[in-house]
């Protein structure tokens, strides 16, 4: 249908998403209609195909800063002169929507949608901003091209991040219209496995088969050595990705969640590949991956797992102590002291150990003592963190896990005011953003919908301005 057919209506000069929502509305109680049905009769008057459609034209017909609107427009000189110029490659703030989603949700040909997006990524733009209701990776997985959306996990887009409808870019692409559309959904989808004997291997895995496993695992020793290998594109990215390419043993942790239901047995499944000659970094990778494990905890597997590791020669690293912590897995933490595991200050300030703390802390290093600040913040331990405040750390320094964020990220996204009021009076900032969405402690409280930090972080804005 065309817009300029004479038997359709004309969309105002500055369409409203919002003005077309309650003539909808209108016109459905006025003929007695479902909305959904008047919905669609609008659209048709509109002389689009249905209502997502109208809503699509709207969106193309807002105008946009020069930067974005040459991102839409598929103008690839005009978008680099924009940044010689001196542009913000994620745009003013005034559009739905960066640049960066522009170019990729564009109808300008392929070619110039993926030069610009190499432009701007090249610039600085950030693929995970979802101020269009989705990133840019989702625009992408519905359009294509392949190239397009590879060269977005270049650079590290999150093929995991959901959208203003809980829809991962997978799940847009499986519905998108990409003339590649098998290849997209095949690259993003992280839990197929091409090699066809690691494929059964971790199938017999899941299912709690030993027998089958165990014959698979003598019929091909490679099958512990080697990793099972991913798309190469996600090697290529340099965000931390804690199970692309995993080993065969990694699987025995179900972290991250592969399968809905972990077999009875794993135990016994873990124990026919450790006789078989699991190699040590894999036995120490595992036991991080069962210790922060919610559902091998949910299922009464963890502490079992972590037993049967342990004495086939695990040993938990500092490292995997402090993503333990960072996830709220203190029973494993518990465990490994109650088995010889010497305490230090980050342990006692993330399990709220007041008592021994201050000692601890006076006989710890500088990078301990942060890291005391970083899990006592985490775990909500609000006296342990005034007690590593009061031996040196610093507020304004990243996290030890969870290291895109600084403290005041996180007690903000906790809803913890009483953290951030320590925290201010300690020196910190609220309004540095973190690595990975570039939002402040003030964004982080408005996208949990956490209203008691939201009010006092925007009291505190509005006293300093």
């Amino acid at each position: 249908m065309s817009v300029t057919d004479s038997t359709h209506r004309a969309l105002p000069e500055r369409p409203s998403k919002e003005h077309l929502r309650k003539q909808a509305k209108r016109l459905a109680k006025d003929e007695s209609l479902g909305l959904a049905a008047a919905q669609r009769r609008l659209a048709h008057e509109y002389g689009s195909a249905n209502w997502a459609d109208l809503l699509r034209r709207v969106d193309e017909a807002a105008p946009l800063s020069p930067l974005g609107a040459a991102a839409r427009a598929g103008d690839v000189a005009a978008v680099r002169r924009l940044l010689e110029e001196g542009h913000a490659a994620d745009g003013d703030g005034s559009d739905r929507g960066t640049p960066l989603w522009q170019a990729c949700a564009s109808r300008a040909s392929d070619e110039a949608r993926l030069a610009i997006v190499d432009a701007l990524l090249t610039a600085g733009a950030n693929p995970r901003d979802d101020s269009a209701g989705e990133a840019a990776l989702h625009a992408a997985a519905a359009r294509g091209p392949l190239a397009l959306v590879e060269r977005l996990i270049v650079g590290n887009a999150l093929e995991w991040q959901a959208d203003a409808k809980g829809r991962q870019p997978l799940a847009v692409a499986k519905h998108g219209k990409a003339v590649d559309k098998a290849a997209i959904v095949q690259l993003l989808d992280r839990s197929l496995i091409a090699d066809p004997s690691f494929r059964a291997a971790v199938k017999a895995l899941q299912k709690g088969d030993a027998v089958e496993l165990a014959r698979r695992l003598d019929a091909e020793p490679r099958l512990l050595r080697e990793r099972i290998l991913g798309p190469e594109v996600y090697r290529r990215a340099s965000r931390h990705q804690y199970f692309r390419d995993p080993k065969l043993f990694w699987f025995i942790a179900n972290n991250p969640t592969l399968m809905k239901r972990m077999p009875a047995n794993m135990v016994e499944v873990a124990e026919i590949m450790i006789v078989r000659g699991v190699d040590k970094a894999d036995l120490d990778y595992a036991l991080e991956l069962v210790m922060t494990s919610a559902p091998a905890r949910e299922q009464g597997l963890q502490m079992a797992l972590i037993d049967c590791l342990m004495r086939a020669g695990a040993t938990p690293t500092s490292r995997s102590i402090d993503m333990t912590l960072a996830h709220w897995e203190l029973e494993p933490v518990q465990a490994l002291l109650d088995a010889g595991l010497p305490m230090t200050a980050a342990i006692a300030a993330a399990l709220g150990r007041t008592e021994s703390l201050p000692a601890l802390l006076r006989e710890a290093s500088p990078a301990e003592v942060q890291r005391a600040l970083g899990l006592a913040v985490i775990n909500r331990q609000l006296e342990a963190a005034r007690m590593a405040l009061d031996a040196g750390a610093d507020p304004n320094v990243f996290l030890p896990v969870h290291s895109h964020s600084l403290p005041m990220h996180q007690a903000a996204g906790d809803d913890n005011v009483e953290m951030m009021e320590l925290l201010i009076a300690r020196g910190a900032r609220h309004d540095l953003p973190d690595k990975l969405w570039g939002g402040i402690p003030l964004g982080w409280a408005i996208h949990g919908g956490h209203a008691r930090a939201r009010a006092y972080l925007e009291k505190l804005a509005a006293r300093e301005a």
